[in-house]
């Protein structure tokens, strides 16, 4: 092969990796804080907001949301206390994994009944250290029927548990 081709076909090879590397500089992580300090049902337009987060790593900030009767010492809901049926007046307690999430995060919990009705909502925030936040709800006054209960952080939709009140016999499974 003469040289002329042989150079020709090598910067025909190598052109698309040099167009795919990025300068240092634009190689280096921005400076956007990826901390949801706020919480909204709505998304944020931009990305300079502080509660306006990527939908994937909001996904990866809260993890594992497990519904259940019973908390255990290591602060995750055990196999055996999961379920999604509950009397009228138990306790339910949504567990998730917080460990990826910035300290000071705010995480929301909206409850909601039957007929699309919200019942409450509450928000904590993330502690520096923290792996898991317990969100709990006192179902004394809540007649029979489908639920559900939003996990939000940031702008962000993240998990959606579903769960039932139902007579006293068929509770706690």
């Amino acid at each position: 092969m003469k040289p002329f081709k042989l150079l020709a076909m090598l910067l025909a090879l190598t052109l698309p990796l040099a167009m795919a590397c990025k300068t240092h500089e634009s190689a280096e992580t921005d400076d956007v804080d990826d901390t949801a300090t706020t919480v909204t049902e709505q998304e944020v337009a931009g990305v300079d907001s502080p509660g306006d987060l990527n939908p994937v790593e909001a996904q990866t900030m809260v993890d594992d949301v497990t519904i259940g009767h019973k908390v255990g010492a290591d602060g995750m809901i055990a196999t055996e206390d999961q379920g999604d049926d509950f009397a009228p007046g138990d306790t339910i307690h949504l567990v998730m994994n917080v460990a990826d999430a910035p300290a000071g995060s705010a995480v929301k919990v909206d409850w909601y009944g039957p007929g699309e009705t919200k019942i409450n909502d509450e928000t904590k925030n993330v502690e520096a250290g923290a792996k898991y936040l317990d969100f709990t709800a006192d179902t004394a006054s809540w007649q029979k029927g489908d639920y559900r209960a939003e996990v939000w952080i940031g702008d962000e939709k993240v998990n959606t548990q579903q769960f039932q009140i139902v007579d006293a016999a068929n509770a706690g499974k």
